[in-house]
């Protein structure tokens, strides 16, 4: 099935906009438990530092979402990213 263009361009622009800020946060929520865990760093600094890396993932998510052949597989993929990112933070517990 094909997609049109347009369709395909617009699907790429929410997914880089929005999909890419709501992995950041994911990631972010759950790359705090793992430091902590870890014994990396304390909490203050596994904030920051988990809120630094997620720009970087950001910013990776946007250049991604234009770079795939299909966005039905970039969507999917952003999908996969979430919902690893939510077990982690559900297995490690956050609060």
């Amino acid at each position: 099935m094909a997609i049109k263009p347009q369709l395909d361009m617009s699907l790429r622009l929410i997914a880089a906009v929005v999909g890419g800020y709501l992995v950041a946060v994911a990631f972010s929520f759950a790359c705090v438990p793992l430091l902590v865990l870890s014994h990396a760093c304390g909490e203050k600094e596994a904030v920051m530092v988990s809120s630094m890396l997620s720009y970087l993932l950001y910013f990776a998510v946007i250049i991604v979402s234009f770079c795939r052949k299909s966005s039905v597989l970039l969507w999917r993929d952003l999908a996969l990213i979430m919902f690893v990112c939510a077990m982690l933070t559900y297995m490690l517990g956050t609060g």
